[in-house]
Parts: structure tokens; sequence; C-alpha cells
């Protein structure tokens, strides 16, 4: 079975989906099989890697009515790396809150039985601290925590940390935090190496060394629909995500 992880973060614009984008196509570059799983409806991480949304019978639908996943599953241009594209099914209110009771356990399992064709799974979700990203947590083996190096980054985890918590109680004791990710961070900036020396002395080696640059080149990628790596080989910011996938790569994750 593969490592399903899931990309957390309930403030938007933190690089949530930029990570979960590039990090997916370096852990694929690594020769290791990899699933991107598109769980935002604004279908972000899908057309970053230039796949489209499923437009009809979605990831939840799905799930929920028993079915297997896997034909949802499509091929990218990038060797290694899947994607299930975002679906319109994941802004219905009565699918999500059928995905959060009963059918939760179902739709779990789902994702595990996906998990038995990849070496990872990467879910990426809404900025928020309920919803789809607590669907997502509920189905997860660990959570990476993408932190802006800027001023309101250590609120923000002391909203998301509670969260992860009441989930190991509740609904998925095997839920662990992997990691959080400094992003956003500006060389010439002294508030960034403020915030992340602050996260550092509080969460010491639960913060990747690897550090996410704030660079123009990340922006430009996307808009192509392509992964760094892919857009610009050599830039700040597809080398921050490579030396991220190694220390992904060399984590203990079972």
């Amino acid at each position: 079975m593969g490592t399903i992880i899931t990309l957390a973060s309930q403030k938007g614009g933190v690089g949530k989906t930029t990570s979960a984008v590039n990090l997916a196509s370096s852990l694929s570059l690594a020769d290791k099989r990899v699933l991107l799983l598109d769980f935002d409806p604004q279908g972000n991480a899908s057309s970053g890697v230039g796949s489209p949304t499923i437009e009809s019978r979605g990831l939840l639908s799905s799930g929920l009515e028993q079915r297997d996943l896997i034909p949802l599953v499509r091929g990218t241009q990038f060797e290694n790396l899947s994607v299930i594209g975002s679906s319109s099914d994941l802004s219905r209110l009565d699918l999500i809150q059928r995905a959060q009771g009963p059918a939760l356990p179902a739709f779990r399992q789902h994702v595990r039985d996906l998990s038995t064709d990849f070496d990872f799974v990467l879910f990426d979700c809404p900025p928020s601290l309920e919803g789809l990203p607590t669907i997502a947590l509920s189905c997860s083996d660990w959570v990476l925590i993408p932190v802006q190096c800027e001023y309101y980054a250590m609120e923000g985890l002391s909203q998301i940390l509670p969260l992860i918590q009441y989930l190991q109680n509740e609904t998925n004791i095997h839920l662990k935090i992997g990691g959080l990710i400094l992003t956003m961070f500006c060389e010439n900036l002294e508030l960034s190496h403020d915030v992340a020396r602050e996260v550092r002395s509080y969460f010491h080696d639960e913060v990747f060394e690897a550090v996410i640059p704030r660079d123009v080149v990340l922006a430009e990628a996307t808009s192509h629909g392509l992964p760094v790596y892919y857009y610009d080989p050599l830039s700040r910011g597809a080398w921050s995500y490579l030396e991220l996938a190694k220390e992904v790569l060399d984590h203990e994750w079972a």
C-alpha cells in the first residue's frame, strides 16, 4: 500500500496547491509512482499538471456509491505521475455531509484500495478547517502543512493543529504530522527569516530543511499547466521542490 498524504492549510495563498503539484512531480522524477488527487472544486492542481476536471460521476459520488475509484485515474504527460482531476461533485454539500458521516469508512477504504497501485497518493484540498480537508485527512496516513513565511504563520498553525488532534482522536488514529513546509521565503526580507526561525524553534525536526522561495517562475509554470521542473528546471523553485522530495523520500513513513 502506498503512503497517503494530505497537504492541508486553512489559509489560502500559502503555496499548498503549488506544493502538491510540484512535490508530486518531483517524487515521480525519482521513479516513484505518484497519484495526485485533486480534492478542491477549483481544480487548480488538475490544471497544474495539464489535466481536465471530471465532468460527471466524480470522485465523491463514485466513492460513496461503493464504486471503484480506479477508473477515475488518468495518466499525465509526465512519467510516473497520474491524477484524479477535480470534480463538480466536490461542491455538493449533500455528498460532503455523507462522506463525513456513515459513508466515511467506505470512502476511506476505496482510497486505500486505490493506493495499492502507487508509492504515494497526495491529496490537494481547499483552504478550510472543515468539509473536504477533514475527509481527506480522515483517509490519510500523514499530513504536510505549508507555512507561509509571513506574519500570521504561527496563528494559522494554532488553528489547524487542534483539528489534526481531533481527527486523530475521533476518526483516524493513524494520522500523523509528516512535516511543516516553509513556503514563500524571501531571502532579502528579515520577516521571512524571523518566521522561519520561530517555526523551527518551536517545531524543531518537524520542519523540513528545504525552503520554498518566493519565485515568480512557480506561478508562470502553473499558468502553462506544467510542474516547475518541466517549465524551468534550473529555477530556484524547481530545485527547492527537488530538495523537498529528497527529504520526503528519506522520511520514515512506516
